[in-house]
């Protein structure tokens, strides 16, 4: 486990405003002290969040040894001058009180079942700690654990000149199909979670890549979408700003029945957070909480769902109707899906991100994404639909090689949101949900914000989908194939007995001996 640095062996006086969230350094690493800038990834700790009771002065602790964090204990009276910038010893305990529990590698619960032990549910909430962006990869099946195997004699592999088809049709059935140019395009990410430089950022990137971003959940972003002629609007159980003079400008729709991190619930944006522009895209007064139900209100059958669908087929002129879905009960939400009429799904695995989620949640519901996607080509298959229905993946693939993967394992494309936000500038210091992203990213404050420009971060995003496909383009000739939609099962293989079992692909060793 990693130890606290030393930030200081003195406390720091802060002027806290009632009823604002703060997040206190815990690691002692942080260049903005006593708060959290993200320092802290890639050790065991997380900020500490906690609402100001009142306004006035606090001495919050530097020292990072307090038992009574974020406050100061005077626990940095055993510090010395040299110790500042150092590791302490990581013991948080006073002469003459009982320790405080601090979670270990052996014990990695025990400060989590003190804190609900002292304070119940009074200062988590309804559903218990929040976290953002996704379960980290090393918890997950790995794409790395699945190779490809190249032509060379008994297949050919193509000549370094071969033209490689790259387009990708959403809905090649319906009166007005979506083409992109490549199989690439930014997943569904809320404006209200991103600044309004990010959405305009990963919009414009992505049109001068010839491909599209979908809108998330919070409504509309007029500038984003003005910026992209290939607009996914995306209808959650909220309908936050939904109107239908909406439809004659955007080229998909979709239906979200959940998202890998955070399916099953509810959420709620506190009315502190709903002001301003964002107010005015979700459609709800300044100041008012935003409420989003754990699923649609007015629409349950499938029956109910195609109804809708087919008037934003007639109000848009037939542009493409789609589901997005975690993958829980995969085969079922599919059906329900087809039965609702979809032309594609877009599917959600565990390790999808977001921007804030229950931790109980985001780290105990979903099928990872390998096999989440395995299942559901198979069952695409059987029922007849494949060529008809599109079949998007998402949820934690981030480089060309995972792409080529999944296109191999059955996905037609692939939507990615990480890939996108890192692109534009994401350090994944795994903040989201606290509204200090040193990015200027998943942030509402205007000092973070001024930090993104949209200029330079929308060509890095180009930059990125094209030198992806391009890479794409080089795999697909190595197998023999002049279409990046030509990549299948029998691309892959693997040496891990659990990978073939999970993902369907053939085993690289013997069956049996």
């Amino acid at each position: 486990m990693s130890k606290p640095i030393v930030a200081d062996n003195k406390p720091i006086k802060v002027d806290l405003k009632k009823g604002d969230d703060y997040y206190f350094c815990a690691c002692g690493r942080s260049k903005n002290q006593p708060f959290c800038d993200g320092s802290h990834a890639g050790t065991d700790f997380k900020p500490k969040h906690f609402t100001a009771e009142n306004d006035g002065d606090a001495y919050l602790c530097q020292c990072k040894h307090t038992a009574n964090a974020p406050f100061c204990d005077g626990s940095h009276k055993q510090f010395t001058a040299e110790q500042v910038g150092q590791e302490g010893p990581g013991v948080q305990i006073q002469a003459g009180s009982a320790p405080t529990a601090s979670a270990t590698k052996e014990e990695p619960t025990v400060e989590f079942i003190h804190q609900l032990a002292r304070e119940g549910l009074s200062k988590l909430g309804h559903h218990g700690p929040m976290t953002s962006m996704g379960v980290p990869r090393y918890q997950l099946p790995h794409w790395d654990d699945l190779q490809v195997m190249v032509a060379q004699m008994a297949t050919k592999p193509l000549l370094e000149d071969v033209a490689v088809n790259t387009e990708l049709v959403i809905g090649p059935e319906t009166k007005k199909p979506l083409t992109l140019k490549i199989p690439l395009f930014v997943s569904d990410m809320s404006f209200g979670a991103l600044s309004e430089e990010a959405k305009v950022s990963l919009a414009t990137g992505a049109e001068l890549a010839g491909t599209g971003i979908c809108s998330g959940e919070g409504g509309m972003l007029p500038e984003e979408q003005a910026a992209n002629s290939r607009y996914f609007y995306e209808l959650a159980s909220a309908g936050f700003g939904y109107k239908e003079d909406l439809l004659t400008k955007v080229q998909a729709f979709h239906f979200k029945g959940g998202q890998g991190a955070k399916t099953g619930t509810g959420g709620h944006l506190p009315g502190t957070k709903n002001i301003g522009k964002i107010s005015q895209v979700r459609g709800i007064p300044e100041g008012e909480s935003a409420i989003s139900p754990p699923t649609f209100k007015d629409l349950n059958s499938a029956k109910d769902f195609k109804k809708f669908a087919d008037r934003v087929r007639e109000v848009s002129g037939g542009i493409p109707i789609g589901f997005k879905l975690s993958a829980n009960h995969i085969e079922k939400d599919i059906q329900f899906a087809l039965d609702a009429s979809a032309d594609y799904i877009i599917l959600d695995g565990r390790g999808g991100g977001t921007g804030a989620a229950p931790e109980m949640f985001r780290d105990h519901i979903s099928v990872p994404t390998i096999p989440a996607l395995a299942r559901a080509r198979r069952y695409l298959d059987q029922q007849g639909a494949s060529g008809r229905v599109t079949l998007i993946i998402t949820g934690g693939l981030r480089v060309p090689m995972d792409f080529v993967k999944a296109m191999a394992l059955g996905a037609d494309g692939i939507a990615v949101s990480n890939s996108a936000m890192q692109s534009i500038g994401c350090v994944a210091a795994r903040m989201c949900n606290t509204n200090n992203c040193p990015a200027g990213i998943a942030t509402q404050k205007a000092d973070l914000r001024q930090r993104l420009n949209v200029a330079k971060a929308s060509n890095q995003l180009k930059n990125f989908f094209e030198a992806s496909t391009e890479l794409m383009q080089v795999m697909a000739r190595a197998c023999g194939h002049d279409s990046l939609s030509q990549f299948n099962k029998e691309d892959l293989a693997t040496w891990h007995r659990e990978m073939a079992q999970l993902s369907g692909v053939r085993y690289s060793g013997f069956e049996s001996i």
